[in-house]
């Protein structure tokens, strides 16, 4: 099967019919699921009319993680009768197959977390972080973390899985990256809190996720930096995760102006993170175009 043509020869068409495939099941998908949950927690279904309290309660994690699954659910649909039918290629030939990937799965983990810390060491020299008090509620924790292994997945073999290994089939593999970086950001316009900085932040993460894809077509390095750099963004610092309020072990205060701290959208908003993406990016491109 694997040497079988696809069925649509441009790569660049494959990744439009899938985007607008995957946005209209993964809404559908999370509409019945936000129904269902909201029905099942006991809630009045009124709720959804009132977009303030529904975001309030959205920021639960007994709640946002089962609708997290409901759009993976969404995507995982599209995805695979687009490769069956479309591309005639197994799911795994996106980049899913671990074995030889062990030790850049670990990087891409490693480097999630370096990028977080450091950036949290920076704010507490520079006196515009302060710790509060230490908490560990070890049930939040775990299902934080299941929530953000959830999106990683999610994101990355939407974004770079399908889109990007599409369109690199049609164009220049940096034309591809900088416009699946483009969509990265478009997912994240509508998070709470969103500033200029944070845009261009988010498009800087894209790139940063996507450029050792670009050379590597494996999405363990980029699932690995995706989760570990939510997870330890909030529910370890506790900084909020691009918009999303979590709870964290590290209960912290922030002074001093938006551009240095990231503000409330979270540490992504830091011309810090700005600095730390560009970075990772150089180091990412040179390790890995060879």
């Amino acid at each position: 099967m694997e040497n079988i043509s696809p069925k649509i020869k441009r790569g660049w068409l494959r990744a439009l019919f899938f985007l607008i495939t995957a946005i209209i099941t993964s809404n559908l998908f999370a509409g019945i699921g936000l129904v269902a949950i909201m029905l099942s927690a006991g809630y009045d279904i009124s709720i959804m009319t009132n977009q303030e309290l529904l975001t309030t309660e959205l920021n639960k994690i007994g709640l946002i993680l089962p609708l997290k699954l409901f759009e993976l659910l969404g995507l995982m649909l599209p995805l695979w009768l687009f490769m069956r039918f479309i591309n005639r290629k197994p799911i795994k030939s996106l980049g899913l197959t671990f074995k030889g990937y062990k030790k850049d799965f670990k990087l891409g983990l490693a480097i999630g977390v370096g990028l977080i810390a450091t950036g949290f060491i920076i704010l507490s020299i520079l006196g515009h972080l302060t710790v509060s008090h230490l908490s560990f509620p070890l049930l939040d924790l775990i299902l934080y973390f299941l929530l953000f292994a959830v999106v990683a997945f999610h994101e990355e073999i939407f974004v770079r899985g399908y889109l990007l290994n599409n369109l690199m089939a049609s164009m220049n593999k940096y034309a591809a990256l900088s416009i699946t970086s483009l969509f990265f950001m478009s997912l994240h316009l509508l998070n709470s809190n969103i500033s200029v900085l944070s845009v261009i932040n988010l498009f800087l993460a894209g790139i940063a996720l996507g450029i050792y894809y670009i050379h590597k077509p494996n999405l363990w390095l980029p699932i690995g930096m995706h989760l570990t750099w939510n997870y330890f963004q909030g529910p370890v610092f506790g900084f909020e995760v691009s918009g999303l309020n979590t709870i964290g072990i590290f209960n912290q205060n922030l002074s001093g102006h938006d551009i240095i701290t990231g503000g409330e959208f979270g540490f992504e908003g830091s011309i810090i993170a700005t600095i730390l993406i560009i970075g990772i990016i150089y180091f990412l491109d040179r390790k890995f175009s060879y």
